[in-house]
C-alpha cells in the first residue's frame, strides 16, 4: 500500500461540503496587530513628533504605518478559505468578492513562478470567456486541496509540475494496473 493513499478518493472520504482555512489565529492576530501599530504610529506623529525631533524620530512612525498597512491589506484581500461543494469550488476572501467555480468549468491548473509560487487556475467564467484565479502554494494542506480539485475536475489540463505532484491520477492508474494484473493472474 502506498503512503499516498490518503490523497486518493479524498472527496469521497471527507465528503461535501468542507472547508480549508488559512490559520485563523495568525490571520486575526496579524490584522489586529497591524491596526494597533497604525494607531500607535498615528499617536506618535500627533503627540511625540515636533519640529525639534530628529529626522529618525520623524521617519519611524511613517515606516511603521507603511509596513503595518501593507500587512493589513495583504491579510484582508488574500484567500482566506476554500469551500469544496458538490457542484464546485468557492474561493472566499475577507474583503474581496468570493469566486465560485463549477467543477465542469475548470480548464487548466499551472504553476507560475512569481515572487511566491502560485497556481494559476484557469476556468470558464459566467460570460463564457476564460478567467484566471490564483491559488498560492503557501495555503495550508495544498497537496490535499490540489488532489481534491484534480479528482473533481479531471478535464483540467495540468502542467508538468502540477501533473508530477498530482497523486490522485498517478495512484489511481497504478491501482488499476495492479488490479488488472491480479485478475489476469487469477485467470
Amino acid at each position: 500500500m502506498s503512503h499516498f493513499q490518503e490523497y486518493m478518493n479524498i472527496n469521497e472520504r471527507k465528503g461535501f461540503p468542507r472547508s480549508y482555512w488559512f490559520n485563523r489565529f495568525i490571520r486575526w492576530f496579524t490584522i489586529i496587530f497591524s491596526i494597533l501599530a497604525i494607531a500607535y504610529a498615528g499617536w506618535l506623529i500627533f503627540n511625540k513628533v515636533d519640529a525639534d525631533s530628529s529626522t529618525f524620530t520623524k521617519l519611524v512612525p511613517f515606516l511603521i504605518i507603511f509596513f503595518a498597512l501593507n500587512s493589513l491589506l495583504r491579510n484582508l484581500f488574500t484567500l482566506n478559505r476554500l469551500k469544496f461543494k458538490q457542484e464546485g469550488l468557492e474561493f472566499c476572501y475577507l474583503l474581496k468578492k468570493n469566486v465560485y467555480i463549477p467543477w465542469q468549468d475548470f480548464v487548466s491548473i499551472k504553476l507560475t513562478k512569481a515572487r511566491q509560487k502560485i497556481l494559476d487556475v484557469n476556468y470558464i467564467g459566467s460570460g463564457g470567456g476564460q478567467k484566471l484565479q490564483e491559488l498560492t502554494l503557501a495555503f495550508p494542506d495544498m497537496l490535499e486541496i490540489l488532489n481534491a480539485i484534480i479528482e473533481m475536475a479531471p478535464q483540467a489540463e495540468l502542467d508538468d509540475f502540477v501533473g508530477s505532484i498530482a497523486v490522485a491520477k498517478e495512484e489511481k492508474r497504478k491501482d488499476e494496473n495492479m488490479k488488472g494484473q491480479s485478475t489476469e493472474d487469477n485467470a
